[in-house]
């Protein structure tokens, strides 16, 4: 998902790290123009969006933006072996993502910068349905730097945590080292995850740790950091989405911290 100039590196080098595993996979550069002048929405919204031309330009120049460093990139990376293409639409970003989501296979997104990436990040965890990637927004990914060969799985035993770990399979499968971490007292928890990376026929271990005095999402992002992890995999909003945001859930607080690839699932 390009969704704005600043992230778009960011986006194709997680993609295209992401899609080496993948069998015959293609990426798709979708870049969501959001031009007042085509979107239907109340009056408030469409004031809204013609008033941040005055600190974001306008959609023609934003689009304009996120060709050229898109066309950069390509630039970059001759060698590059997945095969790629520009998308582009016009309308809402969020009723787009939504809707070209439903022909992807996994969808890569990174922490937003602008107006564009926050509504297509707000997509990909309320209207989007299958696991994602979210990157820093200036991560990179530097010769001699992994991707998923390390993976750490933030294990709490819901239906979030389970469907992530079931979308991040591809890549389990194939990474050097899997651990699953427990912040927990009871081993007990990880029964389900530990039968169904055995029946994939995933090596992993486990490491159990307490809580201690950081919120539990920060303790996620330092264990991740301490184990040598290249990706973390993990469940959102575990509670009630508007609470978590309220109320400052795990989720939350990853998100305001992480500066490694998440892939995530709600």
């Amino acid at each position: 998902m390009i969704a704005e100039a600043a992230t778009t590196p960011a986006c194709l080098d997680a993609a295209e790290a992401a899609a080496h595993v993948l069998k015959d996979a293609t990426i798709e550069a979708l870049h969501v123009v959001v031009d007042p002048e085509h979107i239907v929405c109340a009056s408030e919204e469409l004031a809204f969006q013609q008033l941040r031309v005055r600190y974001e330009g306008t959609a023609q120049e934003r689009e304009a933006a996120t060709h050229a460093t898109y066309e950069a990139w390509i630039a970059e990376h001759p060698d590059a072996d997945i095969p790629l293409r520009w998308k582009e639409r016009i309308g809402a970003e969020e009723e787009n993502v939504e809707q070209e989501a439903r022909i992807f296979d996994v969808l890569v997104l990174a922490r937003p910068t602008n107006m564009d990436g926050g509504d297509a990040l707000h997509a990909a965890f309320n209207r989007v349905k299958h696991p994602f990637f979210l990157v820093p927004a200036k991560w990179r990914l530097q010769p001699g730097d992994t991707f998923a060969e390390h993976i750490v799985i933030a294990w709490n035993d819901t239906s979030a945590c389970l469907r992530s770990l079931e979308g991040a399979l591809p890549w389990l499968r194939v990474a050097s080292e899997v651990t699953l971490l427990l912040v927990a007292e009871s081993r007990e928890i990880a029964r389900s995850a530990e039968e169904l990376l055995g029946l994939e026929g995933i090596a992993f271990h486990v490491r159990q740790v307490p809580r201690d005095s950081e919120t539990l999402g920060d303790q996620l992002v330092t264990e991740a950091h301490q184990l040598g992890a290249d990706l973390l995999v993990m469940g959102a909003y575990r509670h009630n989405q508007f609470i978590e945001w309220l109320l400052g859930g795990t989720t939350r607080h990853v998100l305001a911290r992480f500066d490694l690839p998440l892939f995530l699932a709600h």
